[in-house]
């Protein structure tokens, strides 16, 4: 139980320096601390205040020492040599900035019985609040106009890995590089009373977890927080941890758009890219090539040594392609042994026609499997446009012109444009 004030308040004065270590003690500072001054001197002061009351502490004297001779009044318990709290009252002077003593005053008094009762109250709420907050599967926060904040769960720093910190800045100095500028003008809008939905941000972990992963991924919404005149005091965050979603998510995507054996464009997703890349080019001066691809006997490296053996050549010719291609360049598996290259911003017909030389050179030599050496080889066939065409008519000319170089049956005309 607090104590209670005697008829005349007692009260005490700590000079302490701008990280709050106590560097002298005047007054009645074992009546009203329950220490002597020699006791405390050295101390720094978040070393005797009640665990619950330190993030109230801290907010105030940062808010305190920003601005030279700005006075600041905190309540809160302080731990006496006995082991019991006390209740005092601190009124703090920053005068930091006196070119003969730069220190911040404190001037300390006991709280009375009845304005402990009030506080008592105020705090069983917080820690109603506290203990709700912190059973919620998301991490919450609550700032003040300066960015200082005031409150945050435990969730929230299970889910970022970071310690809890006054500033906005320290607290969320893990988000990713690329991400600040969003989550900077993602704080001004709330406390300019503007709504801020599920902004995903990246935040970088301080070690690698168990999984290999370094990087998570959550979603950051705000809203503000007003007085009774509707003036915006500050604002409330929930950050989710969405990095297994967004994992899985990513995954689909892949599976939907690259082929699982050669890590190429699928068929669907290669025809969808070559719509796009023909609209583009009619909307531009440069060409579009592309290239049909023919893996030679390939129908016989299957029988003779087995689909394994097979698939293995199919990843390595896909690998050569890519290996030898722009980097705007992209390849696709049609199905079988038949691949499809586009190659947008081609442009003349020669430049095409170096295109295909480069990817025919990357596709001759042998591949060594299973203790096997077989001969790589394919046919290509050209087909080069900047005028208005459809895809299927653009797909068909390079079919074609790989059946015509197949049918001439020799290696200087694989490429046939």
């Amino acid at each position: 139980m607090p104590e209670t004030s005697e008829a005349r308040d007692p009260s005490c004065i700590l000079i302490r320096n701008e990280m709050g270590g106590i560097v002298a003690a005047h007054g009645e500072v074992l009546d009203v601390l329950g220490w002597t001054a020699e006791e405390i001197l050295g101390l720094s002061s978040t070393t005797l205040i009640h665990p619950e009351d330190q993030t109230s502490a801290i907010t105030a004297w940062l808010q305190m020492i920003e601005t030279p001779g700005a006075t600041a009044a905190w309540r809160g318990r302080y731990r006496a040599r006995a082991g019991t709290w006390r209740w005092v009252e601190s009124l703090n002077t920053n005068n930091l900035d006196d070119p003969n003593e730069p220190c911040v005053t404190s001037s300390l008094r006991p709280v009375t019985v009845e304005q402990v009762g009030i506080e008592e109250e105020l705090r069983s709420r917080k820690q109603l609040i506290s203990r709700l907050s912190d059973s919620l599967p998301v991490g919450l926060f609550q700032i003040d106009l300066r960015r200082h904040l005031t409150f945050t769960n435990d969730r929230l720093h299970v889910i970022i890995q970071t310690p809890a910190a006054a500033t906005t800045a320290a607290q969320f100095a893990a988000v990713h590089p690329d991400d600040r500028d969003r989550l900077e003008t993602a704080l001004t809008a709330v406390l300019a009373d503007e709504l801020v939905d599920d902004l995903e941000l990246r935040f970088q972990l301080p070690t690698v977890d168990g999984d290999g992963r370094g990087t998570r991924v959550c979603l950051l919404s705000l809203r503000s927080l007003t007085d009774s005149t509707d003036v915006v005091t500050g604002a409330i965050g929930c950050v989710s941890d969405v990095t297994d979603s967004v994992r899985l998510r990513r995954e689909l995507q892949i599976r939907a758009n690259v082929d699982a054996l050669t890590g190429c464009l699928n068929r669907s997703a290669t025809l969808e890219l070559l719509e796009l890349a023909v609209h583009e080019g009619a909307t531009n001066d440069d060409g579009l090539a592309v290239i049909f691809v023919d893996l030679d006997d390939f129908k016989n490296v299957n029988d003779r040594y087995g689909h394994a053996t097979g698939d293995a050549i199919l990843i390595a010719a896909s690998r050569r392609m890519r290996a030898g291609l722009r980097s705007d360049d992209h390849v696709g598996r049609l199905g079988g042994d038949e691949f499809l290259v586009i190659c947008p911003n081609v442009p003349s017909r020669q430049h095409a026609i170096d295109v295909a030389g480069r990817l025919d050179a990357s596709l001759q030599g042998t591949v060594a499997v299973a203790g096997h050496t077989i001969e790589l080889r394919a046919t290509l066939g050209l087909a080069w446009t900047n005028d208005e065409i459809s895809p299927d008519e653009l797909v068909a000319r390079a079919d074609q012109a790989m059946y015509k170089a197949k049918q001439a049956r020799r290696a200087p005309q694989r490429v046939n444009r």
